[in-house]
């Protein structure tokens, strides 16, 4: 196994683990503060780190955990490797079908007022119950990547 791959992989790892949990904790501390510019700006960068980093890191990951794996013997051989494609893949859907769409309402709603509307906080709890599933579901991966147990 190439060790290029492995720090590709681990390098993926780190960007996508770093910025989901960091994106959730700037947003709730901006949406502590109530003030609308420093919640649009939180929101704003929220959406680029995503872009920049939670879709760059996965995509390392998926190809190059992919690629791991068929040296492995593939996910047949080894549970921890279907484990870990089932919690990666069940993160990925909620943050591409629940959390991106909530991300992308709130940002219509700052944009269409200068307050912080009830409809505004409604979305920030769904985004914050639903990213820390997100958030939640692949850190078991990391212990499957480390022991190859599952």
């Amino acid at each position: 196994m190439s060790a290029t791959l492995k720090i590709i992989h681990v390098l993926s790892a780190c960007l996508f683990l770093g910025n989901v949990i960091v994106s959730g904790t700037w947003a709730a501390l901006a949406e502590r503060t109530r003030n609308h510019t420093i919640i649009q700006f939180s929101n704003r960068l929220v959406l680029i780190t995503d872009v920049l980093f939670t879709l760059t890191g996965s995509l390392g990951v998926v190809i190059t955990g992919y690629l791991m794996a068929d040296r492995w013997g593939g996910e047949a051989q080894h549970p921890w490797i279907r484990w870990s494609y089932l919690l990666f893949g069940l993160s990925g859907l909620i943050w591409l079908f629940v959390l991106m769409p909530i991300q992308l309402k709130q940002r219509q709603l700052l944009r269409q007022t200068d307050v912080i509307t009830p409809q505004y906080l409604r979305l920030s709890r769904q985004w914050q119950i639903w990213g820390a599933g997100a958030t939640i579901l692949p850190l078991p991966i990391l212990y499957f990547m480390v022991t190859k147990a599952a």
